[in-house]
């Protein structure tokens, strides 16, 4: 799921915090509200294969929130492998040598052989080689080693243990900059946990590869090729990077999917799946001592197998606008997206509050504009931080025009409110609203174990310290209404605009007017 604000992108919570509200001073009248300090009680444990656990113990029900993330993610794609990290995040629910399999001894070396006839008719296929003959009889020689590996195979014996364990919420995600799998589950449960996770680091057992891929296959027609929004997406993403791999599809482009090879998802685990590159995270009511001496049997004795290699690429400085118009029998939808850094920059910070001004709730300014007085558009919304926060990113306004409304008008329009940000000063009851509404998107869900297991995970992956929780909230705290503009002024221009649109073909308009 795509992330619209920090707020959501920081895993939708604060659960271990305690807010605390300042007493205000009699004399002399304070000036706004009383700050809100918030501190969240857990502890670092970093293991001599270089993974990092994150403890938080909280009392209350006897369940806890397991979360595994990996810093990785459609950002580390190159051409020709795109789609990796995706294709593996579905990879790892197969199993492991000890789970998913009823003999591993027997099964192995039909699972190598299918390996090598797999991926020899992939190549042969992306690369236009071999006659009908030989391509015919590779097809069928891999239809009949799944066949014969099936018999060994026990399918989502990982959902099958959780399940029985009284789990909730099991999943699993891949984004842009990371990939993460986590689970709800009872307390007495935590050793299980540790089992089943650490085997998915340790010995992934690649089952059921090439059917797998096809499903994926069909999950980018259905999400992409074949719907609008996701077309539209897409190709945005692409024009607005030029340079950086933020331009490259999570999903893969579709004849990477068809070339991606079991060889290949091996090479990249043992890239990416190293421990260094991997944060766990216990959230709930659990013995932290025990834990400590479970992670360090199950998980501190998984070798480290090496560092992924850093991103150099930037993305050039963009000078001019740049237009793309998208074909697709659909309703009218636009994306408009400005080039901006990423946190710590405090610049970052102020953009999720000018997202907030623009379009969160009614009385937001483009909703109030564009929706409730100008009639241009049928919905509109913004989010900070895309495609990903790892490296500098994207602010984007998304509008559905109004049948019949041009463009251009709804453009116009928002470079209008745009503009006032730049010229007037945003009224201290405006802004402070605006906080207010972040910090509550983080205080509201002070409850859910789960989603800060998911706030301290992608935090400390993304920035590398997630205490820095805490840090961002006294940013967004001390935002002034100079900076809304300075920062509106020196970003949201028209030469470092991307404004991508749907536009019927000419075919369906033909149909149209008939």
């Amino acid at each position: 799921m795509r992330t619209r604000t920090r707020a959501l992108y920081l895993g939708l919570s604060l659960a271990a915090a305690l807010p605390v509200l300042a007493a205000a001073p009699e004399a002399p009248p304070p000036k706004g509200p009383a700050p809100i300090t918030v501190r969240i009680h857990g502890e670092t444990l970093k293991l001599p294969n270089g993974m990092t656990f994150v403890l938080v113990e909280r009392p209350g029900a006897p369940t806890f929130a397991g979360y595994i993330g990996f810093r990785v993610g459609g950002v580390d794609s190159v051409p020709g492998d795109t789609g990796l990290a995706h294709m593996f995040e579905h990879m790892a629910f197969k199993g492991t040598e000890h789970i998913g399999t009823t003999d591993w001894a027997k099964e192995k070396p039909i699972y190598e052989a299918l390996e090598k006839a797999g991926d020899e008719l992939t190549m042969m296929k992306a690369e236009g080689k071999g006659t009908p003959e030989q391509l015919a009889a590779l097809a069928e020689k891999v239809k009949e080693l799944s066949k014969e590996e099936h018999r060994y195979i026990k399918k989502d014996e990982f959902d099958y243990w959780y399940t029985l364990a009284g789990e909730r919420a099991e999943n699993a995600s891949t984004g842009e900059d990371l990939t993460q799998y986590f689970v709800m589950l009872p307390s007495n449960s935590l050793e299980l946990w540790m089992l089943m996770e650490s085997q998915r680091i340790r010995e992934p057992v690649l089952r059921e590869f090439y059917s797998e891929r096809s499903v994926i296959e069909q999950e980018r027609l259905m999400r992409t090729d074949n719907d609008p929004m996701g077309k539209l997406y897409e190709q945005f993403e692409a024009t607005a990077f030029m340079a950086h791999p933020y331009r490259l599809p999570t999903i893969g482009w579709a004849s990477d999917v068809r070339a991606l090879t079991m060889a290949k998802a091996q090479a990249f685990f043992h890239e990416y799946y190293s421990p260094s590159n991997a944060v766990g995270v216990l959230v709930g009511n659990f013995d932290v001592a025990q834990a400590k001496r479970w992670i360090a049997e199950f998980f501190g004795t998984i070798p480290r197998r090496g560092d992924p290699a850093p991103i150099v690429t930037k993305e050039p400085k963009q000078e001019e606008g740049r237009c793309i118009k998208v074909a697709f029998d659909a309703n009218p939808q636009m994306l408009i997206g400005w080039h901006k850094p990423t946190w710590p920059s405090p610049d970052d910070t102020r953009m999720d509050i000018i997202s907030n001004l623009l379009t969160d709730g009614v009385t937001s300014r483009l909703y109030k504009r564009l929706v409730e007085e100008d009639h241009l558009v049928l919905d509109v919304q913004s989010w900070n931080d895309d495609p990903g926060a790892r490296y500098d990113n994207l602010f984007v306004i998304q509008a559905s025009p109004n049948e019949g409304v041009p463009y251009e008008k709804v453009e116009k329009a928002i470079t209008e409110e745009i503009d006032r940000l730049k010229t007037e000063p945003v009224p201290a009851a405006e802004l402070e609203k605006a906080k207010t509404r972040i910090l509550a998107s983080y205080l509201r869900r002070l409850d859910s174990t789960l989603s800060t297991a998911m706030l301290v995970g992608t935090t400390q992956l993304i920035t590398g310290d997630w205490h820095n929780i805490e840090s961002y909230l006294r940013q967004v705290q001390a935002v002034t209404p100079q900076e809304i503009q300075k920062t509106a002024a020196t970003y949201l221009t028209t030469g470092n605009r991307t404004v991508a649109t749907l536009v019927k073909p000419p075919e369906a308009g033909k149909e149209a007017q008939r």
